[in-house]
């Protein structure tokens, strides 16, 4: 009963995508790089010239807006944007770097239990209709917030280090 799970490639492939395509960077592993990642790939990407928001979904452990430099600007979350506490255009900050590049910071303050499919739906599909590109730094493993970030992901950059641990 979810439209928009399983919808690519015809929606988001090809010269006029009828929504903006989803990316999920993620990993089994904690301390492999997938936030740094994140937002290389979406700050490269707005750098581009595509207009890009970068989600944080590692709920209660937030850390992109300290690596996109928007720590002090955090004022709603993913969470307030889910439960309906405030509206997308409340959360999104914008970067003071590149007019195409917004966040949207996790929670620190909730449990990522709170993650619902309906609510990642309902956010993301909003997302999806004002952007080119939705990139999502999923938390490592593959517990709520990674599957929640996953669920809805057209592609995946699955991060590696060869490390043996």
């Amino acid at each position: 009963s979810h439209p928009f799970i399983l919808s690519a490639p015809s929606e988001v492939d090809g010269e006029k995508p009828s929504r903006g395509r989803v990316v999920c960077i993620t990993s089994g592993k904690g301390g492999v790089a997938k936030t740094t990642s994140a937002a290389s790939f979406a700050l490269g990407l707005a750098h581009a010239g595509c207009k890009i928001c970068v989600v944080d979904f590692d709920v209660g452990l937030r850390n992109l807006d300290i690596h996109l430099g928007m720590e002090r600007r955090v004022v709603f979350d993913l969470v307030n944007v889910m439960l309906g506490e405030a509206n997308l255009k409340q959360s999104l900050i914008k970067d003071k770097r590149n007019e195409n590049l917004v966040m949207l910071a996790a929670s620190q303050t909730r449990d990522k239990d709170v993650l619902t499919v309906e609510g990642v739906e309902k956010v993301l599909a909003e997302l999806t209709s004002l952007f080119d590109y939705v990139i999502l730094d999923s938390p490592a493993g593959i517990e709520s917030g990674a599957k929640h970030a996953m669920y809805f992901a057209d592609d995946a950059i699955i991060v590696t280090n060869p490390e043996l641990s």
